[in-house]
């Protein structure tokens, strides 16, 4: 499954204004963006855990990948995972049930998405693989 159509889900649930619909919204969005960064990480040889500490490593190898635009979306990702809790397990967090607050996670979203996108084309590839290597050396942290 390419993980980019959790995106198209999140928007066309996002256009019911209800509070589940927003909810799941958010979700969808918050996996889009995680399962491209898998992908993404993966392409480069990096084995990327099927447990809850992959997403963890993923926000982890994207802010060390010595790019400044990918430690942002790295930033963004952590954002939209905190929200990403509060809409599937904090029913007393409204937040994300605004409309306009869950339109501007999914426009997140997609720019996670691009960012990751241009991350697997020369020579911003071998610049990235170099970094969080050098991070996972410096560290122990093997990803």
């Amino acid at each position: 499954m390419n993980p980019r159509d959790f995106y198209e889900l999140a928007s066309n649930l996002a256009a019911n204004n209800n509070a589940a619909h927003l909810r799941t919204a958010v979700s969808r969005a918050y996996y889009a963006a995680y399962n491209t960064g898998v992908e993404i990480l993966e392409k480069m040889g990096f084995t990327i855990k099927k447990s809850p500490e992959g997403h963890a490593d993923v926000r982890m190898c994207l802010n060390n990948s010595g790019n400044t635009e990918v430690e942002e979306a790295a930033s963004k990702l952590s954002t939209l995972s905190t929200q990403r809790i509060h809409a599937d397990y904090r029913l007393n967090k409204v937040d994300v049930e605004n409309p306009k607050t869950v339109e501007a996670l999914i426009k997140d979203a997609n720019n996670i998405i691009a960012i990751l996108d241009s991350c697997i084309s020369e020579p911003k590839r071998s610049q990235i693989i170099k970094s969080i290597k050098e991070w996972e050396e410096k560290t122990g942290k093997i990803i």
